[in-house]
């Protein structure tokens, strides 16, 4: 495993589930969801916003992104959207944004 992925992220809030790893979802953690092909659970990665430059680590404790239907909810069978490689917790998402606003942002994602 490993690499450099480039795409859109964007952040996910699934308050009171629970996430792949078994954790329950804390919006207010520095967490992210991958999918399986690009890292492991536990993995920490470093997310840079190509739009501010800030960089952030996170831990990837969910799987996903997955495709969202235009209610924004996700399209079942459950599909990876192709464009957006990293989902981040809201708290996560502020930090190389500023804020939730911007909704989806260009991102570098390292995987070590």
């Amino acid at each position: 495993m490993g690499g450099t992925f480039r795409g859109f992220c964007t952040y996910y809030n699934l308050v009171g589930r629970k996430t792949a790893s078994g954790e329950m979802f804390n919006q207010n953690g520095m967490n992210a969801a991958m999918t399986a092909e690009k890292t492991p659970l536990g993995a920490t990665v470093r997310v840079k916003s190509e739009t501010s430059g800030k960089t952030i680590r996170v831990r990837v404790n969910d799987r996903g992104p997955f495709q969202r239907g235009a209610d924004k909810k996700a399209i079942r069978p459950l599909q990876p959207d192709k464009e957006i490689v990293i989902d981040l917790t809201p708290a996560a998402f502020r930090e190389p944004t500023g804020g939730l606003g911007m909704g989806k942002v260009w991102v570098t994602v390292e995987v070590p």
